[in-house]
């Protein structure tokens, strides 16, 4: 599971076009739970509401719901998740909304899913 992964761990090379991820602090091992409570690691942008939650799991729902906010910054109006905001299509917006519901099993179940809609939407 990635935890506290956030926009400063993506580096991107504009000249070569190759995107590299640094500054992992963790990744650890299913299962992962919540131990500490409101101060679990990462970046209140990108943190879904469990990573708040003491004892609550965290699973590859969480991540997906990370990168989805993830989304939202580099695409999006960071905190402002408003369709206004949105620099893409509708149907991306609806999968990063998905993505960013508050019960993890209403988002995608794994990143490979999540990644899978993203990929079909663009074929769109």
């Amino acid at each position: 599971m990635m935890v506290d992964f956030y926009d400063g761990s993506i580096l991107y090379n504009f000249k070569k076009n190759k995107l590299h991820i640094c500054d992992i602090d963790f990744f650890k091992k299913a299962p992962v739970f919540n131990y500490i409570g409101e101060d679990f690691w990462g970046s209140s942008r990108y943190k879904a509401p469990e990573e708040y939650r003491l004892n609550a799991e965290i699973t590859s729902a969480t991540n997906v719901y990370t990168l989805a906010g993830l989304a939202y910054a580099f695409i999006g109006g960071r905190s402002d998740k408003s369709f206004e905001m949105w620099e893409a299509s509708i149907d991306l917006y609806n999968i990063c909304s998905k993505a960013l519901e508050n019960n993890p099993s209403d988002r995608f179940e794994t990143i490979s899913v999540f990644y899978h809609q993203w990929s079909k939407a663009l074929l769109i």
